[in-house]
């Protein structure tokens, strides 16, 4: 609790500074926008579930001209005999500009997820979160700080360099802005996740489990680790109403996630059994190609 209260008053503060503290800036228009993408699979800090999960995502947002945006997503699985809308997001975030090289945002999101969810990252309820943006002209430096509240909190760090290459004429723009990117995040998301999906979910199952037995997943390594490296390159266009993207990406995984569960017994605490409960997923981990494709209207 004590470290939620700490990272929200940073916020709040870093906020407020940014507010005041920002150059002033060419007014901007509310607007309105509706997107449609279909992801081709979900892949979290270059880890994939050993079932395809492929998405239809629905997104409303409204960017208020004073920089501030809300954006409410709606993530449906298409995975043959488990579609469902498996969860939701709500952001809010404010955009600011510091001068003509750097620009950044703060943001916070909440998300809720179906119970039969079974994402990799699930188990996180609330992102806490800080973007700043350096464009050096012949290259653009990427920075994001993001707090994630699960059982326990992770921070994540993402870095990386970006090139966009842009033409504009007649209030239409195409975008080509290739990139790579390092994630780097602490492992509570991943621990609570597995402990998750080992407990059982058959209510036959379940009731046949003795009350006096609890299995605790944890894993084998502590601190920041380097997840994953992405190569992205995404295309879009748009004009007054109307555009597209596209988004594929290259995803390299590092530093094998390994997990020991431990069964006691909860009248003692005496330990019954130790397991190597690694996912399969993880003692395999495999660089995979995946693809974000939509289209959306502005208002």
């Amino acid at each position: 609790m004590k470290s939620k209260i700490v990272f929200f008053s940073f916020f709040v503060i870093t906020l407020s500074g940014q507010l005041f503290g920002q150059v002033s800036e060419k007014p901007k228009t509310t607007s309105y926008k509706i997107q449609f993408d279909y992801l081709s699979d979900y892949i979290y800090n270059g880890r994939a579930d050993s079932i395809k999960y492929p998405y239809q995502i629905t997104t409303a947002s409204v960017n208020f001209a004073n920089g501030v945006y809300i954006n409410l997503g709606a993530d449906y699985l298409l995975t043959q005999g488990e579609k469902r809308f498996d969860f939701f997001q709500l952001d809010l975030g404010y955009e600011f500009e510091l001068d003509k090289k750097w620009t950044g945002l703060v943001y916070g999101t909440k998300f809720f997820y179906s119970s039969q969810s079974a994402l990799l990252n699930g188990n996180i309820s609330t992102d806490f979160g800080a973007n700043m943006n350096y464009d050096a002209g012949f290259i653009q430096l990427n920075n994001s700080l993001d707090v994630f509240f699960a059982n326990k909190a992770d921070l994540q760090w993402t870095v990386g360099f970006e090139k966009d290459f842009t033409s504009e004429k007649n209030n239409q723009k195409w975008s080509f802005d290739p990139g790579v990117y390092a994630n780097i995040s602490s492992l509570n998301y991943y621990e609570s996740e597995v402990t998750r999906r080992l407990r059982p979910k058959n209510p036959a199952i379940k009731a046949a489990t003795p009350i006096n037995v609890i299995s605790t997943t944890k894993t084998n390594q502590t601190g920041l680790k380097l997840m994953a490296l992405e190569c992205s390159f995404p295309i879009s266009y748009e004009n007054e109403h109307f555009g597209f993207s596209i988004y594929p990406t290259y995803a390299i995984p590092y530093n094998a996630i390994s997990t020991t569960t431990t069964i006691k017994n909860q009248a003692n605490n005496n330990t019954i059994n130790t397991v190597n409960s690694t996912p399969y997923s993880e003692r395999n981990l495999q660089n995979r190609w995946y693809v974000q494709a939509g289209i959306f209207l502005k208002f």
